[in-house]
């Protein structure tokens, strides 16, 4: 009688570890279903999570440069590099030939510009010659100056204005430009004239100096 019911529990437990292992095994298959099913997608992001590089919203463009001041001021002038600029009321210090120019607050505190194709084109039909105590409207953006050697050969400069040009690390790229009175002259402020006025037509007290980008 013993040896019989020894027999059954042993048989039993087997049973029981058979049942066991079946179930484990639903399981299993179960979760790598789940696993597989979760794989045929996108990937799940996980809360917390940063978004990919390639999701991230795009960052609207700063401000137009409106304040020669912020060019002057700034120390690292390539991390201006770039940034659209549209200024009012730029005071000429110095023209070196019909492209070149330098506009600041005074002759010590100046940035060299350049115009474009078509503000240059516009300055010559218009028959306006740039002369030093100008006050000009400039719209372009902010780039690298060119090397020394670039600077004499391809935009006419001296020796010493190259140097210039090179130590000032960045110029204005100017596609547009509006010329006032100079300053003193009565009615030479320009009225309500902004850079980029259609057809760059001529204001009161004011005469216009270059048009279109």
């Amino acid at each position: 009688m013993r040896r019989s019911f020894r027999l059954v529990s042993v048989a039993g437990l087997f049973a029981a570890l058979a049942v066991a292992g079946c179930q484990e095994r639903d399981r299993g298959g179960q979760a790598g279903a789940e696993v597989r099913k979760g794989g045929e997608g996108a990937a799940v992001q996980q809360p917390g999570t940063p978004p990919a590089a390639g999701q991230q919203q795009a960052q609207p463009a700063p401000e137009p440069i409106r304040d020669l001041t912020i060019v002057l001021v700034t120390p690292d002038r390539p991390t201006l590099f770039n940034r659209q600029v549209d200024l009012v009321g730029a005071q000429v210090q110095k023209v070196s030939n019909d492209r070149v120019f330098w506009v600041g607050p005074s002759a010590e505190r100046t940035v060299p510009v350049y115009l474009d194709d078509q503000a240059r084109s516009a300055l010559q039909q218009g028959q306006h010659k740039l002369q030093k105590g100008d006050q000009v409207a400039l719209v372009g953006e902010i780039r690298q100056s060119p090397n020394t050697q670039l600077a004499q050969q391809q935009w006419g400069l001296s020796s010493q204005e190259a140097n210039e040009l090179a130590g000032a690390q960045a110029y204005l790229h100017v596609t547009r430009i509006l010329i006032g009175e100079k300053p003193g002259v009565q009615g030479g402020q320009q009225q309500g004239t902004q850079p980029g006025t259609q057809g760059g037509q001529q204001q009161q007290g004011g005469r216009t100096g270059g048009q279109g980008r």
